[in-house]
């Protein structure tokens, strides 16, 4: 086992009014090459519990243990086996990305740092032709991917990514999550960090949605996703205003995204789903349709919401 949360409490605040329970009686286990998911929205509490896993935030109850070791006890052996991938851009000036990976490789690895890793990682992730393009000029999406490499280059037992795609280009993003599933073949644990409830469906082995400081469910994607519904879904993507869409008798529940609407049906019901939603492409009302089983993000807005997917 890699890591080990028993029952982690952290509460801000002067013991008043004000208090805020940031994590509220957290308990998980990691164990090697698995790739775990902590799914959230901003507030959560995600970015709490990552502090005190790296031994920045002493937990107010509860214990962490990384390798058979406390953190609480020994909090600098915890940041030196792990590596990390903020959510913040890292700013590297005038360091090329190739400067910037290849000296984070050096202070990692030391003398057993190879330099070929370098490389290979740019070739993995299509970056090359950013290689050795000053950090100040740097898009968005490069700087995103420059700071996915230093975290990378000389991975520790377990690695925390903190919104790894944010401002990558879709093509980059399957690049960037083949290198994840390779680290974890060789053993490396990751702790995915998100609140892209659809990438993490796709990536993770195992997830926590957490809410208000609480993990109201864990478990692989496909637990979750039957503890919460049997139903089937829909998706529209909308070429109208949504209130000009008249919801079908057969939707159990929808949700509205931007330009998407999400329903939930009985599986019964899915040929009369697809005429009436035929009928609304032929109106003009959507552009077009998907038709699913539950998925994370339904069963993220059931579990958020307090509301029954269907």
């Amino acid at each position: 086992m890699i890591l080990d949360v028993k029952g982690v409490t952290k509460v801000f605040g002067d013991g008043g009014k004000s208090r805020n329970m940031a994590n509220d009686h957290l308990t998980f286990r990691i164990h090697e090459g698995e790739i775990f998911g902590l799914l959230g929205q901003n507030g959560a509490g995600k970015t709490t519990l990552v502090n005190q896993i790296l031994g920045l935030s002493t937990p107010d109850r509860g214990d962490i243990d990384l390798l058979g070791e406390s953190v609480i006890q020994s909090p600098a052996r915890a940041r030196s086996i792990c590596s990390v991938q903020p959510q913040s851009q890292v700013p590297i000036g005038l360091l090329t990305p190739k400067q910037a990976v290849s000296l984070m490789g050096k202070m990692r690895a030391g003398n057993n740092f190879d330099p070929k890793r370098v490389g290979a990682l740019f070739d993995a992730l299509n970056m090359q032709e950013w290689a050795n393009t000053p950090g100040e000029k740097l898009s968005g999406g490069a700087q995103r991917l420059t700071s996915f490499c230093m975290a990378v280059i000389a991975p520790g037992n377990l690695v925390i990514l903190d919104e790894p795609t944010n401002d990558v280009d879709p093509v980059r993003r399957r690049y960037l999550w083949q290198v994840i599933r390779d680290l974890t073949n060789d053993g490396t644990s990751v702790i995915l960090v998100t609140h892209n409830v659809l990438e993490a469906e796709r990536t993770v082995d195992r997830v926590a949605i957490m809410h208000e400081g609480k993990f109201l469910a864990q478990g692989s994607p496909s637990e979750i996703k039957r503890s919460v519904s049997n139903h089937m879904r829909m998706e529209l993507s909308l070429a109208c205003e949504p209130a000009d869409i008249e919801i079908p008798g057969c939707a159990l529940s929808a949700h509205q995204n931007g330009s998407r609407l999400l329903f939930s049906m009985d599986p019964a019901n899915v040929p009369p789903a697809i005429d009436w939603a035929k009928d609304q492409i032929d109106r003009g009302l959507i552009m077009d349709y998907s038709l699913s089983p539950t998925t994370i993000e339904d069963a993220y807005i059931a579990l958020t919401s307090g509301k029954a997917v269907g």
